[in-house]
């Protein structure tokens, strides 16, 4: 990364198949999964600040939570939730190539 943040903007989606004890890996949202029985978390990084998760709510399906992300140096992203409707936690960003980002679990 030569000091360089990993450019996270973007639609991904949860690759848990690829996961690792220690890691989350995710995929650009257009990236062709296989199908799962669970449904797949997504996260977009939006150029402007916006967060939104799309996780699976209570019924399975995918519920929205809109917030806000800001770099923490180079490789740390703090996201928030200004409305009320999350906690605010951290993003360890381990590596970014073309199709795969990788995030400390």
């Amino acid at each position: 990364m030569n000091g360089v943040p990993p450019e996270v903007t973007g639609s991904w989606i949860h690759a848990f198949e690829e996961d690792t004890e220690t890691t989350a890996v995710y995929r650009p949202a257009d990236h062709r999964l296989r199908p799962a029985r669970r449904p797949r978390e997504r996260i977009a990084f939006h150029p402007d600040g916006t967060f939104v998760e799309r996780r699976p709510a209570p019924d399975d399906r995918l519920g929205e939570v809109r917030g806000r992300w800001e770099r923490r140096g180079a490789d740390r992203i703090a996201v928030t939730f200004p409305e009320g409707r999350g906690t605010p936690f951290d993003i360890t960003v381990l590596s970014r190539t073309g199709d795969r980002l990788v995030i400390a679990k």
